[in-house]
C-alpha cells in the first residue's frame, strides 16, 4: 500500500513538473489567447500527464515523450506565425466583422457559425445593450468580440454636449512585418508609389524596416519600426 502511494506520488510530481515546464515553454498565449488548436493541445497534454501519474501501464518514457510531442506542435506553429504573415493568416485565421458601419453582417455571422442571439449576448457581455450604439463589432481569432461604439455613444460622449463629431472608421493595415498589403492599398484607392512616398516623408527608405503601418479614417499614416528598443518600467 505504501509502495503504491509512493509510486503514484512520485509519478504525479514528475508529470506536474514536466507539465509546468512545457506550459512555460509554450508561452502565455496557451492561457490568455487560446485558439481551438491550443485548447485541444492543452487538454491532451493534461490528459497524458494525469494518465502518467495513475496508470501503471504507461511508462515514464511513454508519458514524457507524448507530452513533449504534443507541446512541440504549438511551438513550431508559433514560430511559423511569427516569421510569416501568410502563415499567420492560415494558422491563426483572420478576424471576422459582424457589424460594419452600424449594419449587421449576416455573412460574417454565417462564417463564424453564430446566430443573432449569440451576437446580442456577446454585446451584452461587453456592456452594450443597444446594438444600435455599435459602429463595428469584430470577432477576433481568439474568439473574443471587439466593439467600437459610434462616436456619439462613447463614454462622456459629445452627444451629451450636443457637439457634432466626425465619422471614425476602421484603421487599414498597409504594411505588416515588412510586407506591403497590396489588396489593402487597393481597397482604399492608394498605390505602392503613394505608400513609399509616405515612408520617405518620415525618413524611411527600406520597407523591410517597418513592423506595422496603417492608415486611420482621417487618412493619417501611422508607422512602427522593427527592432525599436523601448525601455519598459517594471510595473506589471
Amino acid at each position: 500500500m505504501i509502495n503504491e502511494i509512493f509510486k503514484v506520488s512520485l509519478k504525479s510530481i514528475i508529470s506536474v513538473s514536466i507539465l509546468f515546464v512545457l506550459t512555460k515553454i509554450m508561452g502565455k498565449k496557451q492561457i490568455s489567447q487560446l485558439t481551438l488548436f491550443d485548447y485541444v493541445v492543452g487538454i491532451s497534454i493534461g490528459s497524458i500527464s494525469s494518465e502518467l501519474a495513475i496508470d501503471d501501464s504507461i511508462s515514464y518514457i511513454q508519458g514524457i515523450t507524448g507530452m513533449i510531442i504534443y507541446a512541440i506542435f504549438p511551438i513550431l506553429l508559433s514560430i511559423i506565425s511569427l516569421r510569416s504573415y501568410l502563415g499567420r493568416r492560415i494558422l491563426d485565421g483572420v478576424p471576422t466583422i459582424l457589424i460594419q458601419n452600424g449594419q449587421i453582417n449576416e455573412g460574417g455571422l454565417k462564417k463564424t457559425k453564430m446566430n443573432i442571439n449569440d451576437l446580442l449576448e456577446e454585446c451584452r457581455l461587453k456592456d452594450v445593450f443597444d446594438i444600435g450604439d455599435i459602429e463595428f463589432a469584430i470577432l477576433e481569432t481568439s474568439g473574443n468580440l471587439s466593439i467600437q461604439l459610434k462616436s456619439m455613444n462613447n463614454p462622456l460622449t459629445p452627444k451629451d454636449l450636443n457637439t457634432k463629431t466626425d465619422y471614425k472608421g476602421l484603421c487599414v493595415n498597409l504594411i505588416i512585418d515588412g510586407k506591403i498589403l497590396d489588396s489593402h492599398l487597393k481597397s482604399i484607392g492608394k498605390s505602392n508609389k503613394w505608400l513609399k512616398k509616405q515612408l520617405h516623408n518620415k525618413g524611411i527608405e527600406n520597407i523591410s524596416d517597418v513592423l506595422l503601418a496603417y492608415i486611420d479614417s482621417s487618412e493619417k499614416v501611422n508607422i512602427y519600426l522593427k527592432n525599436v528598443n523601448i525601455p519598459t518600467t517594471p510595473i506589471l
